[in-house]
């Protein structure tokens, strides 16, 4: 395989669209500052999302304004950016709107896998069925 073997485009919802060798696969990209984090599934639809924990993002009124739903319990900022972090890639996997999904309330679930690299964490969402569910490998460049 070679580069021009991989085509990345824009989707028609906006999210990106990866095929490899001619082969469509789930893809998710997420940003933070100069931080890039993309992720890949050739199997099930998959969402990643990267925050800086030393953010100075308004968590409390996010929090207080989301607490009857899926920031419920969040109590402290490190709690908020796990939820939120995840609340974010579970959006692009199932492909709801994140204020939908800041709307309903959290279920928890495995299908995620949460790296802390330096002051960034990154929050990796599968969309699969649970028994099949594997867990993301996280490869750092």
């Amino acid at each position: 395989m070679t580069v021009t073997d991989i085509s990345l485009q824009k989707g028609d919802n906006g999210a990106p669209q990866l095929s490899i060798s001619g082969t469509n696969v789930y893809c998710s990209i997420s940003h933070k500052n100069n931080f890039v984090v993309a992720a890949y599934s050739a199997e099930y639809p998959i969402g990643v999302d990267v925050e800086n924990l030393e953010s100075d993002k308004d968590y409390l009124r996010i929090r207080e304004h989301y607490s009857n739903a899926f920031l419920h319990g969040v109590t402290t900022k490190e709690a908020f950016f796990y939820r939120w972090t995840l609340a974010e890639a579970y959006a692009k996997a199932s492909g709801q709107p994140l204020l939908e999904v800041l709307a309903q309330p959290f279920e928890p679930t495995d299908n995620l896998h949460y790296t802390t690299i330096s002051n960034f964490l990154v929050c990796t969402y599968v969309d699969s069925n649970k028994d099949k569910f594997q867990r993301p490998k996280v490869i750092l460049l």
